[in-house]
């Protein structure tokens, strides 16, 4: 019975050592400085465009500006109609029965434009306008459509034969006068009218230019003056 009594007392004895240790341990740590971990609200960023705004110079329109080169702004189309006849004749007087003739047709197209290359831009942004000035219009081509060419009534003489080949070596003269045609019925006038249009849709579309006022001038205009 005693060795069971101490026995006991031994288990007793380590159960109230365990829980001294387990209390003081407690005890100790709930002293110590304790750690908070708080949730800070993130604030919300809030992105700010700044527009910067760029100064377009009017050199930097030119530049754009002459790249477009040689343009055809205007078009006119004919249909010219011509009749070619030869006679022989001695000392000015014809001899009768030896006229040839033959009537004839042939398409053509003669183009104006402006030469982009030139052009000058003065862009003054305390008085919000842009001036640019522009060559005069020009004939660019002036083409005949050789497979258009319509031959009709056709009156050959034997003792003066004529070849519709000779008809060729005319069409230079023939096409010169076209184009003075051309000019006369209002092509470069067209053709100047239809460049300002497109300058200030260019300028429009490309740039914001839309507080200037914009004056498209010609160098007549500009030297008249």
């Amino acid at each position: 019975m005693k060795k069971i009594a101490n026995i006991a007392l031994t288990l007793l004895v380590i159960i109230l050592a365990c829980c001294a240790v387990f209390f003081g341990t407690k005890y100790y740590y709930s002293r110590q400085v304790k750690t908070v971990i708080r949730e800070i609200p993130v604030e919300k960023v809030v992105e700010k465009v700044v527009e910067k705004q760029v100064e377009i110079s009017g050199e930097t329109i030119r530049a754009s500006m002459t790249n477009i080169g040689k343009l055809c702004t205007a078009e006119y189309s004919y249909t010219h109609v011509e009749r070619a006849d030869s006679s022989r004749s001695i000392k000015g007087f014809k001899i009768p029965f030896t006229t040839s003739t033959f009537i004839y047709s042939y398409d053509g197209t003669v183009m104006a434009g402006i030469d982009f290359t030139r052009i000058q831009i003065d862009k003054d942004d305390a008085a919000k306008k842009i001036t640019v000035t522009l060559p005069e219009a020009e004939i660019i081509s002036s083409d005949v459509d050789q497979n258009s060419f319509e031959l009709y009534d056709e009156k050959n003489n034997i003792f003066n034969p004529i070849s519709v080949t000779d008809v060729a070596d005319s069409f230079a003269e023939l096409k010169n006068s076209e184009e003075q045609a051309a000019i006369d019925r209002g092509l470069l006038d067209k053709a100047k009218a239809n460049a300002i249009t497109l300058v200030e849709n260019f300028m429009l579309g490309s740039y914001d230019v839309r507080d200037y006022d914009i004056e498209v001038l010609f160098d007549a205009e500009v030297s008249g003056r």
